[in-house]
């Protein structure tokens, strides 16, 4: 990165860009990719066919390769009738076929909804209605759950698509033999059929506006109720691009996807990023953290992007002393912080392991594209998130009057750039209520974190205005839980009078939820009631939401504006 003279401070960040200084004249001016996200793939890789793309259990997918069949998926959509702009659920772990999925359907002009493979009956069941999604890819894992409800959808195809449809056939027959057999009819199909009914189909690619949605993936926001992002081909090429920028990719340098790609930080850092660069994507449809370094011992990893609960592990990794991970470049987290102490444990277990490189971090969200903000190695503060992208803008504002805080002042962190969603999905009163335009023209949204920027541009985050709890799920996969989201539902059940929700520190689930809840009078505790509260929230809630314990309680602390003051009972609970 190039040092670079700038001018006289006005005192106010989004004015003055400090951070700028870091970045190249090329980074700063040049401009961005005006293309769809296959596009941009597909022109950086067209002339190195041969070039290995994606590694999946054992099996290697040549760049070659994976065009083929991202042109057996688009024929295949044609077939089944899939229009422009039509919006397609995507509901897979990370295997070959999601990106096949999201890249075919990007170049019929199609847009897919991305969303969590296992999210539960009613979760799903609400997620394809949203969208009115005609066609839906689903993880055979979840055909059990949902099958017999589809017809209470919009859903008119369904195709189910397994981790064995890209194994080497030593390992599918041993995947097939451990899973149920699918009774498959004119509604559901298997991906294999699916394929081969889009035999001889011609495929076009459609010239589609780049500012225009390219994929849907779903947030909590601020507020913990699922929301749909929708996301440009622009945007997501921008986050592509920045990070291109300040990273240096090196074509077949290795990149290992340890987020599954309903994920927007996943889908888009994690696999597309590489892909664009001509990297190898290693795709792991279930990945065991434990397993961190012999992953990378066999596959000779450079870049991942992981979560602070997976690199916590990594100290604790059995005789890790042995373990050889010299080929690392670029260890990046985000999705929470971490504090100082562990992340110099983590940080001192990989020089000893003959990393080179201390992980790095950043600050964004689904609502971005993914990350916003970096940190790099001659920028890279343990207690900070960085600075902006080259193309992004950051400034704080006072909560109340939205004024600018300047430099050291703490304040609301908003972000404006090109990686900005164009709003939720059919909720414009959810958009409005985080992206406003501000006096400078441009829009801005507001990130719910409380921070303050110095005056080399570097963003500190000094607390959430939000609250969110991380935890794993039954497929073991990170996730984030939303306490307000979890007392709605507890409290359609007619025995609560008050409840708060807060997040249990667990060695195996991170985190799990616990609810506190205070009966109406005249109703005794006891576990039928118990029994039937968490009944309510198994009907509402995604199983990773459900709250492990209910604990009655008389009364719950409050504030000194009488709210329930869940900080209180957070260290009650430590």
């Amino acid at each position: 990165m190039l040092d670079r003279q700038i001018g006289e401070l006005t005192g106010y960040p989004s004015i003055d860009k400090p951070w700028l200084k870091y970045y190249s004249e090329e980074a700063i001016n040049a401009k961005l990719p005006e293309c769809t996200i296959f596009e941009y793939m597909y022109e950086n890789n067209k002339d190195f066919p041969e070039d290995i793309a994606i590694i999946y259990m054992g099996r290697k997918i040549t760049y070659g390769e994976l065009f083929e069949n991202i042109d057996r998926a688009a024929a295949a959509f044609l077939k089944a009738g899939v229009k422009e702009n039509e919006i397609v659920t995507v509901a897979l772990p990370s295997i070959p076929e999601a990106l096949y999925c999201v890249y075919a359907l990007n170049k019929i002009g199609a847009v897919a909804n991305m969303i969590h493979p296992l999210a539960g009956k009613e979760e799903t069941m609400n997620y394809l209605n949203e969208v009115k999604s005609r066609v839906a890819i689903i993880f055979d894992g979840a055909y059990p759950t949902i099958a017999g409800d589809i017809d209470k959808t919009s859903v008119e195809q369904v195709i189910v698509a397994s981790p064995s449809d890209s194994l080497p056939l030593a390992l599918k027959a041993a995947y097939n033999l451990s899973k149920k057999k699918i009774r498959l009819d004119s509604m559901f199909i298997s991906w294999k059929d699916f394929i081969r009914k889009g035999h001889d189909i011609p495929v076009a690619p459609v010239k589609k506006d780049c500012y225009e949605m390219a994929i849907i993936s779903h947030t909590g926001g601020t507020t913990g109720e699922p929301k749909g992002c929708m996301i440009s081909n622009y945007s997501i090429n921008a986050e592509i691009w920045q990070v291109g920028k300040t990273m240096g990719p090196v074509r077949q340098e290795c990149m290992m996807a340890v987020l599954p790609p309903f994920v927007n930080y996943c889908l888009t850092n994690s696999m597309l990023e590489p892909l664009v660069f001509g990297m190898k994507l290693v795709l792991l449809p279930k990945y065991e953290p434990y397993k961190f370094a012999d992953y990378v011992k066999k596959y000779r990893v450079n870049h991942v992007n992981t979560v602070p609960a997976y690199c916590e592990v990594i100290p604790k990794i059995s005789h890790i002393e042995k373990y050889d991970l010299s080929s690392l470049k670029y260890v990046v987290y985000g999705g929470e912080g971490m504090t100082d102490e562990v992340e110099t444990t983590i940080n001192d277990t990989l020089k000893r392991c003959g990393c080179k490189y201390a992980l790095k971090k950043g600050l964004g969200m689904t609502e971005v594209t993914s990350a916003a903000s970096a940190t790099f190695d001659n920028v890279n503060d343990m207690e900070s998130v960085g600075i902006p992208l080259p193309k992004m803008l950051f400034k704080t504002i006072d909560t109340e009057t939205g004024v600018e805080k300047q430099y050291g002042e703490e304040g609301e962190i908003c972000i404006c750039g090109p990686t900005l969603m164009l709003g939720y999905y059919n909720n414009s009163e959810a958009t409005d209520k985080l992206i406003n335009i501000h006096d400078d023209g441009r829009r801005w949204m507001r990130t719910g974190d409380l921070g303050y920027i110095n005056e080399d541009g570097v963003i500190r985050v000094t607390g959430r205005i939000k609250r969110i709890i991380m935890t794993k799920g039954e497929d073991g996969q990170t996730t984030k839980i939303f306490p307000d989201r979890i007392e709605k539902a507890l409290y359609l059940d007619s025995a609560v009078e008050l409840c708060c929700v807060i997040g249990i520190p667990d060695e195996k689930r991170i985190n799990y939820p616990q609810a506190m809840v205070v009966l109406k009078e005249g109703i005794e505790k006891s576990e039928s009631i118990k029994q039937a509260i968490l009944d309510k929230c198994r009907v509402k809630l995604p199983g990773y939401m459900v709250p492990e314990i209910i604990e009655f309680r008389d009364e719950l602390p409050r504030t000194s504006r009488g709210k329930v003051d869940y900080r209180a009972l957070e260290k009650e609970a430590m």
